[in-house]
Parts: structure tokens; sequence; C-alpha cells
């Protein structure tokens, strides 16, 4: 009996020790390096808007999450990007400031579906990709921002059919809490399935379809943060739009930022 009592006391303290962490509170820095591909201006450029391309070598990004309020800012060098996405209202809003000026745009989950499905032009636009996803989980093991982090790779069939690998590290110590969203904070990689991993997305490598090469690698993470609510507070010195009046106005004259990814 007195056996039995330790080698449970052992198996709960082990269990205990290995407890996965939901983090309803984090700052995490990452560095983003982008080797350049082919420059093919945005199929919905309008003419002769002017297009500021930027974000070529390593950028430095910091991503604050508490209680469903997530917020990423990024330098890259010529300028920053901020994207803050708000879990209650389901409202993503992006914000740039470059060469003197600060503006931005606004989405609600709602709106962007009626833009992705064509509703509000009348034109069938492209659906969101969603795939399935395998994730097969691999044995190797790497050191990342002081964590022990394990190989995985997930799998999938791109719009084409064809099937698609995917090799990251991940850490298995802690994923994010509820609200948390992987479209909106991670961008740079665009990865299907990221929200199916048993841990959080420490280190990849992508190809964008215009050759150009993104490596992602988280280099820091707080798990017991003390966040000030400001932090996820909408600027006031921004010219901020609703998305579907950021490609009005003939063209002539408008700014568009493109981020090379």
């Amino acid at each position: 009996m007195k056996h039995f009592f330790l080698v449970a006391a052992v198996t709960i303290s082990a269990t205990a020790a290995f407890a996965q962490q939901v983090a309803n509170e984090a700052v995490i820095q990452m560095k983003i390096e982008i080797t350049p591909g082919a420059d093919v201006p945005p199929p919905n450029a309008p003419e002769g808007a002017t297009i500021m391309r930027f974000g070529d070598g390593e950028m430095k990004s910091k991503l604050w999450f508490k209680n469903g309020m997530s917020k990423i800012e990024t330098d890259m060098g010529m300028g920053t990007t901020q994207v803050i996405f708000d879990s209650k209202t389901k409202t993503t809003t992006t914000l740039f400031e470059a060469m003197g000026r600060k503006m931005g745009f606004y989405m609600t989950d709602s709106a962007m579906q009626k833009m992705m499905s064509g509703s509000d032009t009348g034109r069938q636009r492209m659906q969101p990709f969603n795939p399935e996803v395998m994730i097969e989980y691999l044995g190797d093991t790497k050191q990342i921002a002081g964590m022990t982090c394990y190989k995985a790779n997930i799998r999938y069939k791109n719009r084409r059919g064809e099937e698609q690998q995917q090799l990251l590290w991940y850490s298995p110590d802690f994923v994010m809490g509820d609200g948390f969203r992987f479209n909106e904070m991670m961008r740079m990689g665009m990865i299907p399935g990221l929200q199916k991993l048993k841990g959080f997305p420490m280190e990849f490598e992508t190809k964008r379809p215009n050759g150009s090469v993104v490596h992602y690698q988280v280099t820091k993470v707080d798990l017991n943060p003390r966040i000030d609510e400001k932090v996820f507070l909408i600027p006031k010195d921004y010219d901020i739009k609703p998305m579907s009046e950021m490609n009005q106005g003939g063209g002539r004259g408008q700014m568009m930022f493109r981020l090379n990814n």
C-alpha cells in the first residue's frame, strides 16, 4: 500500500511539473528576417497610387496579450505597424506610421466575411483559406529563448490540392488563452493550423509566392508580466478609417503600404 501511494505521489508530482500553462497575460518578443523576392505590385493596387514597400531585412516585433486583447508592434526600419485585436468586439485595427504620416484602418469579422464573399459589392471573391491540417510531432529538440522546443510538421493541401509541409519549432510549456488569434498576430507566417498546435510556435521559415523567404523566431517570453490596459488603446493622432473606404477615391493620391511577405 505504501508503495502504491509513493507511485501515485510521484505521478502527480511529475504531472504538475510538466503542466502546460495557459497564458492569459503574456509579452513575447520576436525577430523576423525577410529575404526579398520578385517585386510584384499587389493585384488590388489602384492606378496612380503610391506604393511603399518595406520590410526587407530584419524586423523586431513585440506582442502583448491580456484577457482577450492582443497587440503586436513591428519596427520595420522605415516605419512601424501596430495590429490590435479586440476579441469582444471582433475588431482588428491596423496602424501604419511612416514618412511622417500616421494612418490606419479597422475591420470587424462580419465586415471581413462580407468582403471575402463579395456580398458587399455583388462580385464573387476568393474565400478564406482554412484547410484541414495534420500535425506530426517529431522528437528533435532545440533551445529557443531559454525554452526547450520541439519540432513539428504541419501538413495540408493548398488551394490547388497540392500537398504542403511546414516544419516549425514549438514550446509545449504554454498556449495562449481565449481570444488570441494567430491570423491577426502572426501575419508574416500565414501557416494554417497554428491554433491546433500543442504549444506556441517559436521558430519557422516560410517561402512566399513571390519567392521571398520569411524566417520567424521568438527571442524572449514573459508569461508573468504586468500589462497596463493603456497598451491596447487606439491612438487618437492616427487617421483611421473603415477598411471599406481604403480603396476609394480613384487611385491617384492614395498611399498603399506593402510588407514584403
